[in-house]
């Protein structure tokens, strides 16, 4: 079975501090949600959700369908909320992920 969580490596007197899946998924549904160039991607079926998060040998991996507007450079917003994802991930958590993929899977007319 896959892990649901992250253990953080800080530990105190009260045990081990460990964070699931979901709040990985949610800061980054935030950060592409605050970004007016780029959306979240429809789901084809109903059971799949643009954001999925594994976490593998202890490490972070987000995969993300955007969509960006039609008029703005690919490259600088995908870099761009690849890179606001990671800092907000970093900051919010302590955690840092260890791969975050952007795929741009189509354009908002």
């Amino acid at each position: 079975m896959a892990q649901e969580y992250i253990a953080l490596k800080e530990r105190n007197n009260a045990g081990v501090i460990a964070l699931s899946k979901s709040a990985f998924q949610t800061i980054a549904k935030i950060v592409v949600e605050e970004d007016e160039n780029i959306r979240l991607a429809d789901s084809a079926t109903p059971f799949k959700y643009p954001i999925s998060c594994k976490i593998v040998n202890d490490q972070l991996i987000l995969s993300i369908d955007i969509k960006v507007k039609y008029s703005v450079n690919v490259n600088e917003e995908s870099s761009k909320v690849q890179s606001k994802i990671f800092e907000n991930i970093e900051h919010m958590t302590g955690y840092t992920p260890d791969i975050i993929d952007i795929h741009v899977v189509g354009f908002i007319f």
